[in-house]
């Protein structure tokens, strides 16, 4: 296991929310551009990186290395779901605080922190499932995801708020993925480019409202410590006990609990400004879980090695 690489994934997040940050404070962007570059990220990028990830040509080992895969994602939701359902109800919080700690028990930061640091624990061969886990993620990100954050959206069944670019992108994806169908250069490309940019982007933009926190307000949250808890070892912890009893392949089991261990989605922050819910108090818990994950992480890769 090279800690100084996974340490190294790390550190690169940190260090563009670092850029984020000073370029607030440096008044190089304002709480106008932080909404503008959200909306970017939401409505633009983040879609072109649903697309591209579920362009995957399906083979006869696929299948079955997905129904695998998928089984395992079906507990681990069901396991997230369960922590998601119940433990913000112990959190003192608002209806909507309550909801973003619902998204961050729910989704882990999968794309940017799960492909370097699963490479550097179990190898390159470990990126094909990283990308079979990615496929769901997009789907329910703009769906459960956005119904935990503003749960009214379900009661008034606006479809207009729940079928969005994210949305329309998953499903888009999704259809060329099962019906075997590439998307063809140069469009592929633009959506690779565009797709790429969307997690250094997604760090500076926590980074920049982060710089709006005064300091002490930043770390001093206990109750991010507590979901944070749950995100990086109660649940991966979890998913370990259940599926080691049952799957035999120690490369599947192993990237889908790191996968499973990774700190608070960046997606909390982008979601939560752009639906107008605390997008503050999304990205503390963006930058404390990652913080904290540089100890977390490599434990559990310990245990699974």
């Amino acid at each position: 296991m090279d800690i100084i690489l996974i340490t190294g994934s790390i550190g690169t997040l940190f260090i563009l929310m670092t850029i984020g940050f000073l370029i607030f404070r440096l008044g190089m962007i304002n709480r106008h551009g932080v909404t503008g570059l959200t909306s970017l990220l939401v409505n633009v990028t983040l879609p072109c990186l649903i697309i591209t990830s579920m362009q995957i040509p399906i083979s006869p080992d696929l299948i079955s290395d997905m129904v695998t895969i998928f089984s395992i994602q079906g507990v681990l939701y069901l396991i997230s779901f369960a922590c998601a359902l119940v433990i913000p109800v112990f959190v003192p919080g608002t209806s909507y605080e309550r909801g973003v700690f619902r998204f961050m028990l729910f989704f882990s930061n999968l794309g940017f922190m799960g492909y370097p640091i699963c490479e550097a624990l179990f190898g390159p061969g470990s990126l094909f499932y990283v990308s079979l886990v990615n496929l769901p993620f997009g789907f329910l990100v703009f769906t459960a995801g956005v119904l935990m954050l503003r749960p009214d959206i379900g009661k008034e069944l606006n479809l207009k708020k729940i079928i969005n670019p994210g949305f329309l992108a998953s499903i888009c994806g999704l259809i060329l993925f099962l019906c075997n169908i590439r998307i063809p250069s140069p469009l592929s490309d633009a959506f690779m480019l565009l797709g790429s940019t969307t997690s250094p982007l997604a760090m500076v933009v926590i980074g920049a409202l982060l710089a709006t926190l005064p300091l002490s307000t930043m770390i001093g949250d206990y109750r991010i410590y507590i979901i944070s808890a749950f995100r990086l070892i109660g649940i991966p912890l979890v998913l370990f006990l259940i599926i080691s009893r049952f799957i035999q392949d120690p490369l599947i089991i192993g990237v889908t609990v790191i996968l499973a261990a990774m700190p608070v989605a960046a997606n909390t922050v982008l979601l939560a400004e752009e639906y107008h819910v605390d997008a503050e108090l999304a990205s503390k818990g963006v930058f404390i879980s990652t913080l904290i994950c540089i100890v977390t992480v490599p434990l559990i890769g310990m245990i699974l090695l």
